[in-house]
């Protein structure tokens, strides 16, 4: 299983990373057509919750990371600067579903990752994103 530095983005600052970082070592236990049948449980209450349009654009974004996986699978040892696939969207989750900013992320943009989190910082302040105070809050409430 492949981790991703989620640290230092606000878009993934409040989330519980204990709890589902022990949700996804779980469900990578499970054989291939399990998984699968839970993702697809999953659908219908992110339809009822986020809407079906903001759905599809989530599973683009699923779409992507897998061709992204994919592509760095193929090329070991080559960095990115081999890979054709775009890049993730610029931003994330946030309670309700996700939002995101304009672009893609770029690691050989000036300034690079550096730059892109200082821009995500100020949409998720702009956005009223949720702060850690209001994430352990919405737990202790069970949200």
């Amino acid at each position: 299983m492949t981790s991703v530095d989620t640290r230092h983005s606000p878009f993934y600052a409040w989330i519980d990373h204990v709890a589902i970082r022990a949700l996804v070592r779980a469900a990578v236990d499970l054989p291939a057509g399990e998984r699968l049948v839970l993702i697809k449980g999953l659908i219908p209450g992110l339809v009822d919750d986020i809407g079906e349009a903001a759905l599809e654009r989530f599973l683009d974004e699923v779409r992507i990371k897998a061709q992204r996986y994919a592509e760095a699978v193929a090329h070991p040892g080559e960095g990115g600067a081999t890979r054709r696939i775009a890049s993730e969207p610029l931003g994330g989750p946030v309670r309700d579903g996700e939002a995101h900013l304009p672009g893609t992320r770029d690691p050989r943009r000036p300034g690079g990752r550096a730059l892109e989190r200082q821009w995500e910082t100020a949409f998720w302040d702009e956005i009223g994103g949720t702060t850690e105070h209001d994430s352990r809050a919405d737990r202790a409430r069970g949200y």
